[in-house]
């Protein structure tokens, strides 16, 4: 039979895939043991075989382990091997190909975000399995609105993502793009949704991300409910939601359960911050090798003579202790939790002070260097995160070159890059003739999230009826209103 053939090629040395035959080799099972309990089915399936030697109806016996549905019938050999890959249980009945759904593969419990960490709000998160995922989304936006479209965008093997939309709400136009750049996807693996994210951008090498990405189900939601695209994908416990906005890295979910006085003064704080950090270290090399002029008089005694026995032009300077953060960093994010706490500390005082006493640099470039490091951390997002590490050493390096007017060169290519950034054809900074103040007003302070809650009581107490109908499911009409 060439179907038969065609199994035993796909399964050819697969030596945990569990084969076995019922009735005389009337009913053939396919399964891995590891993705079921395989050992309560293998149980029912003798035990129903005891009691009924000459019933082998694929139907009753598979029906009698609850943990399965009815089997239905495969539409190929192809996608019955799939199902099979997927944690389905296979079944040959009489030359009939069936598939079942079983528990499917073991996943952790839903846990605690390490990477997003908030003192106030849920603190529930997304793991690796897509389908716990979804449900963590309805469980937040109880409406029929909420679409989840399945996409295979496997080459070799079966690979599914997910787009999850509110309809009535997502840029229609933007779904659409973002189906037909799946459509002409093709990967041999997908590891993670980052990866499937990074080939759907409009400008693969900008250093800026064009997906915003998360483990939050309640960022995702807010997301949803303003109109985004959400990407989910199995094995990864990040989701990626588009189109994205720069200003939108430095809003953190915790954001929305904080008085908006003080969500507007956080954000504004993590804006300063992010180019503060690119600024440390550059202006230091500036000042120091071109404009000596606009230093106090004192201030320039301090650093000349914590300047006075190190060998190195301030940029190389700036450089090996940029160099020696970075280093810091990644030892701290490799090892252990505890471990690397104490090696983060530790290492950076030792090292500071060694460097300091052996001459290799200056106690104000040490400060410089440090209060960049600690401005960086303010980012609550992690990929824009690392995007600025990589900007500070362009700037470190145009101000050794150029000094004032290197600075000025990277913040003109920053603004233009920016401006004409786009995620999914979307403005990545949007302007569109609006004063720059009022842009960053409406970016800081989005509608649904930082500002008074003067929309929802009147001024005699009487509560107004909410108009977003994903908001307006959550509320139950109490008797006798």
């Amino acid at each position: 039979m060439d179907w038969l053939q065609q199994l035993n090629d796909a399964f050819h040395d697969c030596d945990d895939l569990t084969v076995r035959s019922y009735g005389d080799g009337e009913v053939t099972l396919y399964y891995f043991d590891r993705l079921l309990d395989g050992r309560q089915f293998q149980q029912i399936v003798t035990s129903f075989f005891e009691d009924n030697p000459t019933d082998v109806s694929i139907m009753r016996m598979l029906s009698t382990w609850q943990a399965v549905n009815e089997p239905s019938p495969a539409a190929s050999e192809r996608c019955f091997i799939t199902s099979v890959l997927e944690g389905q249980i296979g079944a040959v009945y009489r030359s009939k190909l069936y598939t079942v759904a079983s528990g499917g593969a073991p996943t952790r419990p839903v846990g605690v975000t390490e990477r997003e960490t908030l003192i106030t709000g849920p603190h529930d998160a997304f793991i690796e399995d897509a389908c716990t995922n979804i449900a963590l989304l309805r469980q937040r936006l109880r409406t029929t609105h909420l679409k989840v479209k399945q996409i295979d965008i496997g080459h070799k093997c079966t690979q599914y993502v997910y787009l999850v939309y509110l309809e009535g709400k997502v840029d229609k136009s933007a779904l659409e793009e973002i189906n037909r750049r799946l459509q002409f996807l093709q990967m041999d693996e997908v590891m993670d949704g980052n990866t499937v994210a990074k080939h759907l951008e409009n400008s693969p090498y900008s250093f800026f991300p064009q997906w915003y990405d998360t483990e939050r189900p309640d960022a995702i939601a807010s997301c949803l409910s303003l109109g985004k695209i959400a990407l989910i994908t199995d094995n990864s416990p990040s989701v990626m939601a588009a189109p994205a906005r720069f200003l939108e890295f430095f809003a953190s979910t915790g954001d929305a359960y904080e008085r908006w006085h003080f969500s507007v003064f956080i954000r504004f704080l993590r804006l300063a911050a992010f180019m503060l950090s690119i600024m440390f270290s550059a202006f230091y090399v500036a000042v120091t090798t071109y404009h000596y002029q606009f230093i106090p008089a004192t201030l320039l005694k301090t650093i000349v003579s914590s300047r006075s026995s190190v060998p190195f032009d301030p940029m190389i300077e700036a450089l090996l202790m940029e160099f020696v953060i970075e280093l810091l960093r990644e030892a701290g994010v490799r090892l252990p939790t505890k471990i690397g706490q104490t090696i983060g500390i530790v290492g950076g005082l030792v090292i500071g002070q060694a460097v300091v006493q052996a001459g290799l640099a200056g106690n104000v470039l040490i400060v410089s260097v440090a209060a960049g490091a600690l401005s960086s951390f303010i980012v609550p997002n992690y990929t824009m995160e690392t995007s600025l590490r990589l900007l500070r050493f362009v700037a470190i390096l145009l101000a050794g070159f150029l000094g004032y007017f290197g600075l000025m060169v990277f913040f003109i290519v920053f603004i233009v890059h920016l401006c004409h950034l786009r995620s999914i054809n979307r403005e990545y900074i949007y302007l569109n003739g609006v004063p720059f103040y009022m842009f960053l007003t409406r970016s800081l302070m989005p509608q649904s999230v930082a500002h008074p809650a003067t929309d929802v009581v009147a001024g005699d107490g009487s509560k107004h009826e909410m108009k977003s109908e994903v908001q307006s499911c959550h509320q139950h009409a109490k008797p006798g209103e």
